[in-house]
């Protein structure tokens, strides 16, 4: 129940979490400012990757598998981030955030075996103790570029919230607000110490479906709450339809991959 706790690395290596603090502080200064991310998410993620000589890739898909959130791997010369759009949009937008900071990594700490393995963050090639550590900092990661420090501080003074008498309702505006889950947020609020240990706990105790309810009750939130199970399939379709019209492909073959496109679609969708 309070895992969102116990596997903060605010609580589990508070030097590391300062660390990955001032990376990103490091990152808003330098690629977004003073601007509240949201959904800008993904195009923030295109758009570093292409200014680092790579081209982007991006899969969205409702796959059925509750536990699978997404994931990152280099094939080819070429990044490639899938995300399950069977999520919420909020936990869409710290999937990516939290994929961005290995990408992050990936690029400002740049290591040639990640080519060579394919994939961003590989517990078989890295370990298992490695890669919860640094799943635990992209958490972190995301949590701090989606809702900054100073920013939630104003926010909290535009929006009249006071930290000694925080509500879900409260959490319901900042959600609105940052387009984070509300786990998230409560954790962003203890780690900025807003809120202690107890009252996170309290808050964490707060059914989902209840914060859901409450959400349809007053809006707030509400448009970060949808599933609208959206299927992108990075470039693939527009470079078909390209070399369709410069008869650069042969038109049997440009049949059959649209025929198996749409069999993934129908699969994936749960319709075959």
């Amino acid at each position: 129940m309070f895992k969102a706790l116990e596997n903060s690395l605010y609580l589990v290596d508070r030097a590391k979490y300062d660390q990955i603090r001032q990376r990103a502080n490091a990152f808003n200064s330098n690629y977004t400012g003073s601007n509240i991310i949201q959904d800008d998410i993904f195009h923030i993620i295109e758009n570093y990757v292409l200014q680092h000589g790579m081209q982007l890739e991006f899969f969205r898909y409702p796959l059925g598998d509750a536990d699978f959130c997404a994931c990152t791997f280099i094939r080819s010369g070429r990044v490639f981030v899938v995300i399950n759009s069977a999520m919420t949009l909020s936990k869409q937008i710290f999937a990516a955030a939290h994929e961005f900071y290995h990408l992050y990594n990936y690029f400002e700490e740049y290591d040639p075996t990640y080519q060579q393995h394919g994939s961003i963050l590989d517990s078989a090639t890295i370990g298992e103790e490695t890669t919860k550590l640094e799943d635990m900092e992209a958490n972190a990661f995301a949590g701090l570029i989606l809702a900054p420090t100073r920013s939630i501080q104003e926010q909290m003074g535009i929006y009249q919230i006071h930290r000694e008498s925080i509500t879900p309702k409260d959490i319901l505006m900042l959600m609105e607000i940052y387009a984070i889950p509300y786990k998230a947020m409560v954790l962003r609020l203890f780690e900025d110490e807003i809120i202690n240990e107890e009252k996170a706990r309290d808050l964490f105790l707060i059914p989902e479906k209840e914060i859901l309810s409450q959400s349809t009750l007053t809006g707030r939130a509400k448009r970060w709450q949808r599933i609208d199970k959206d299927i992108s399939f990075g470039s693939l379709k527009e470079n078909m339809e390209r070399v369709s019209k410069l008869d650069a492909v042969d038109e049997e073959q440009i049949k059959q991959d649209s025929a198996r496109i749409q069999k993934i679609m129908d699969t994936i969708s749960g319709n075959s």
